[in-house]
């Protein structure tokens, strides 16, 4: 009798790992495909300039302190070290920050629409004063297909190639948003040391 019962008490147990098994591969390949999802529906939110669908999708302060911290850094690291000081030494005691105004301009939607159609006029700047504005007026269509490479940095963080920029996305745990824009400034900081 007990050889009897054995195969069958064995076969529930086989068949509860196997679909533990299916269940695991399925999740990971749903996390795995999530981000490709998220970045077009970025694009979309983008596209749209619907603002609430952006704002689920940008981490918006994060990206302000990446540009912020990268143009300075850009800018400031062609300057001779005494003016570099002093300069700097403007920039963070001003009340009325020109640099984090004209950053704040960039981290809208107009912005982050300009930058990743067009990264060529603000990585082409040459001081902070021949910084473009944002002109909402003459947008193009962003062309996704000119990314080159989407992948996986760490196993919540993912980045886009496109453009010559990287747009590096963070899983939050409720999905994935927008955390820097790395722009790949020479003589600046990647957002690979100041993104974390």
């Amino acid at each position: 009798m007990d050889a009897v019962t054995n195969p069958k008490s064995g076969r529930p147990t086989r068949h509860r790992a196997k679909l533990i098994a299916i269940i695991a591969v399925s999740l990971l390949l749903l996390y795995a495909a999530s981000p490709y999802y998220s970045v077009w529906r970025f694009g979309e939110a983008l596209r749209a300039h619907d603002m609430n669908a952006l704002a689920a999708r940008v981490d918006f302060d994060a990206v302000r302190v990446s540009l912020k911290q990268q143009i300075r850094d850009h800018f400031l690291g062609v300057l001779a070290k005494k003016k570099k000081d002093r300069l700097a030494q403007f920039l963070a005691s001003s009340a009325d920050d020109p640099l984090g105004r004209l950053i704040d301009a960039y981290v809208t939607p107009e912005g982050l629409f300009s930058i990743i159609s067009d990264p060529a006029p603000l990585k082409n700047a040459n001081s902070i004063s021949s910084l473009p504005g944002v002109d909402g007026s003459a947008r193009r269509e962003i062309d996704w297909s000119k990314a080159r490479h989407a992948f996986f940095t760490s196993p919540r963080d993912f980045a886009v190639d496109h453009e010559g920029i990287k747009l590096r996305f963070r899983f939050t745990g409720f999905g994935w948003k927008l955390h820097t824009l790395d722009l790949q400034l020479p003589g600046g900081t990647t957002a690979a040391s100041s993104g974390n």
